[in-house]
């Protein structure tokens, strides 16, 4: 037997630390690969154009069957509900495409998504249409709808795999909410994509209690809940598919097949027998003139039916109340449900005002408060009037409110003041020079805290089309054409704007990225829809960019990242709506995480003002996508990539530094190291995240005496943040 030396042979706490240290450095490696992708050029997509076209296609003509009744029947009953499940199944549709699955696969997962929530025809009105939170016992009836729908679609089907695609659409993955039934991968497929779309369009439509959220800001959500309530895998492809594809779930893809579901055929068919064609168009002209009016009238206007069911709900009744009329459409009227109250104090509310109105017969006036969170309340004067017909009883209510409050309109009267210098001569919107002095209010007052805003650029399709084939007299009808359709779709607190040659921008006051993205929608179909004499009766087409104020913006960054939205939108095919950034939520500090490994990459100086960490809850792959977008909206230049350590040089804008411009500004330099938080617990059960290491430093040496340096910290700071969707690290923190 040899001797053996104690020295030559490893311990087990050499076998630990060797094994760790190749974890930290495959780690490194795999940033590095990343990052050295942000010096190259964003690829162009290789999805051919009519691939999307033939999947639209074949959504439109897809096999429903008692499929398409079902879901009429669901439209009937709640017509938000039917909306939101048409949405779904487009959105599950595409994304099947993108997953290469068959045909038959696909048509299964499209019909479930489609008719997800029919359960919810055998729920009580009373529910279904409530416009507060639900009780508890509320809550358990709504929770019923899963096996009324699969009641309902065992009588129509016998197809076991569309059945379980149906039935476990709202299991969890882990499978917490039902113990007894699969969890994991043993869920459908289409299950886990289901679930996912679902909870995503919930969080980025309005409902009446909650604000839609920012694109951003769901996908957070959704990353947050992997392995607990979504498959970790697929929500990680959901978000990259989004990334590729942001205008998918609100673009033209959605509203084509929308539209030619919501035509309502039936109709024509019953008409037939009682009202002839020439009457029946006079009739539908009559309603869009009435619609027409009733959208822009100063006054806001609510109609409802005999039982209280809101039917219309115009602009101002939007700007009025915040709460936007596709949430609220088909609820029951209800004061709280806009925080309504009694301005005299010493009244009881016994009724609600179209309770009152219809009980009494008579016309209810007086006046009233809105209430706003965190806000001073607006007084109005109401009036509910009962609304008759031939036949005995009453048909409805029409509501009246006339806002009382002396506010102004501050670009109503910079308008009035200096309509020559403000004005662009063709269009007879605001010109650049306008624009410019107002978003840069605007931003000011949102950097101290003030309402937020959001901003739509938009750019005609193929204008030097319309130009070289009908001249540029057609052109110019084109141009005022499209500005007047932005002009009428504007509120009174917008700012419509030419920028230059066929880009038109639209400010849009207190008003969140997924709100502005829903109006830019609006207005693509209204400008598809526009007819111009002078191009033989044809449409143009429009793309748009959409973007909201967040914190640590700039108006520069502000435009930028609205015209990286525009330009994304011209490249995934034209004329449809790309909206970019997470808006302004505010992210809380948070105390550092005890280092372990991740030791390697803190610095030896300690922490300051210009030196901190954020921990994005993405993983490293997004988060370098988002570091992209900074990149790019602040025009940064990248002075080097090492590993998983990027320098970048960006100027900083402090008005703390002087009156010039010039002096305000202040060249930086930002060090960036990334990592991967969950490398050595990879196993876990928990979704990665990533951490970023900055320290920023003057450029210049005598910045570093610079009156408005540490505001410049502040404001690349809280920019990063708002990109990264992240948290301060307080590193002082025990």
């Amino acid at each position: 037997m040899t001797d053996t030396n104690p020295t030559d042979s490893p311990s087990n706490s050499d076998i630990e630390e060797g094994s760790s240290i190749q974890v930290v450095e495959a780690g490194q490696q795999r940033v590095g690969r990343l990052l050295a992708g942000l010096q190259e050029a964003a690829p162009s997509s290789s999805r051919p154009e009519n691939s999307a076209e033939r999947f639209e296609n074949e959504l439109a003509v897809v096999r429903l069957g008692m499929a398409a009744s079902l879901f009429y029947a669901l439209r009937t009953k709640h017509a938000p509900t039917a909306a939101h499940c048409l949405r779904v199944a487009i959105s599950c549709s595409a994304w099947a495409e993108r997953m290469g699955l068959d045909d038959a696969a696909r048509d299964r997962i499209e019909v479930a998504a489609l008719l997800h929530d029919v359960g919810k025809i055998g729920i009580p009105d009373r529910i279904l249409r409530k416009p507060g939170k639900l009780t508890v016992d509320e809550q358990l009836i709504m929770d019923t709808s899963v096996q009324h729908g699969l009641g309902i679609l065992r009588g129509c089907t016998s197809d076991t795999a569309l059945l379980d695609i149906f039935s476990n659409a709202n299991s969890w993955y882990e499978g917490r909410r039902d113990s007894d039934g699969p969890s994991g991968n043993a869920l459908p497929l289409g299950s886990r994509m289901l679930s996912i779309a679902d909870a995503f369009d919930s969080m980025t439509t309005d409902s009446v209690y909650r604000r839609a959220m920012s694109r951003e800001r769901a996908i957070q959500q959704l990353i947050d809940g992997s392995f607990k309530q979504f498959d970790p895998e697929l929500a990680h492809d959901f978000n990259h598919m989004l990334e590729d594809r942001p205008e998918m779930l609100q673009g033209a893809i959605l509203n084509r097949w929308l539209q030619q579901l919501q035509r309502d055929n039936s109709n024509s068919f019953w008409f037939a027998n009682t009202v002839s064609d020439q009457e029946f168009d006079a009739r539908k002209g009559d309603t869009l003139f009435y619609k027409e009016l009733v959208s822009h009238l100063h006054d806001a206007v609510v109609f409802t039916n005999s039982v209280g069911t809101i039917g219309q709900w115009n602009r101002m009744m939007e700007q009025l109340t915040s709460i936007s009329a596709n949430s609220i459409v088909g609820q029951t009227w209800s004061n709280e449900c806009i925080r309504l109250r009694e301005q005299d104090k010493t009244r009881q509310e016994k009724s609600s005002l179209v309770e009152e109105c219809l009980n009494s017969g008579q016309v209810v006036t007086r006046p009233m408060l809105i209430e706003r969170p965190g806000r001073e309340p607006i007084p109005v004067h109401v009036q509910a009037m009962p609304i008759t017909g031939p036949e005995p009883g009453f048909y409805g209510t029409a509501l009246i409110f006339r806002d009382l409050s002396d506010q102004t309109n501050l670009e109503e009267k910079l308008e009035s003041l200096h309509q020559q210098t403000t004005t662009d001569v063709l269009t007879g919107v605001s010109n650049r020079s306008h624009f410019n002095t107002v978003i840069e209010d605007l931003t000011a007052k949102a950097t101290k805290g003030g309402p937020t805003f959001s901003l739509i650029i938009c750019d005609i399709d193929h204008f030097k089309r319309v130009n070289d084939v009908h001249g540029h007299p057609a052109g110019d009808e084109a141009l005022i054409s499209f500005a007047t359709v932005l002009s009428v779709n504007s509120r009174d607190d917008d700012l419509v704007a030419r920028y230059g040659g066929e880009e038109f921008l639209l400010l849009a006051a207190n008003c969140d990225n997924a709100t502005a993205a829903g109006r830019a929608e609006s207005i693509r179909q209204a400008v598809e829809n526009t007819s111009i004499a002078s191009l033989g009766g044809d449409a143009v087409t429009a793309s748009f960019g959409v973007t909201e104020f967040q914190a640590g913006d700039t108006h520069e960054t502000i435009l930028s990242r609205a015209d990286r939205a525009l330009l994304k939108a011209k490249d995934n095919g034209r004329n449809r709506v790309i909206q970019l950034g997470s808006g302004s939520v505010a992210i809380p500090r948070q105390s550092a995480p005890k280092r372990g490994w991740k030791g390697w990459f803190e610095s030896q100086i300690q922490s300051g003002e210009n030196e901190f960490d954020i921990v994005t809850r993405v993983p490293i792959d997004l988060a370098i996508e988002k570091l992209r977008g900074f990149i790019a909206d602040h025009q940064a230049e990248i002075i080097r990539v090492e590993e998983n350590h990027v320098s970048l040089r960006l100027t900083a804008v402090s008005q703390q530094a002087g009156r010039r411009r010039a002096d305000q500004q202040i060249s930086l330099r930002v060090e960036m190291t990334l990592s991967e938080a969950n490398v050595e617990n990879a196993t876990a059960n928990t979704p990665s995240t990533t951490n970023v290491h900055i320290s920023l430093q003057p450029l210049r040496n005598r910045d570093r005496r610079n009156a408005g340096l540490k505001a410049c910290y502040e404001q690349v700071q809280e920019s990063l943040k708002s990109y990264l969707m992240g948290e301060i690290l307080d590193n002082t923190a025990g």
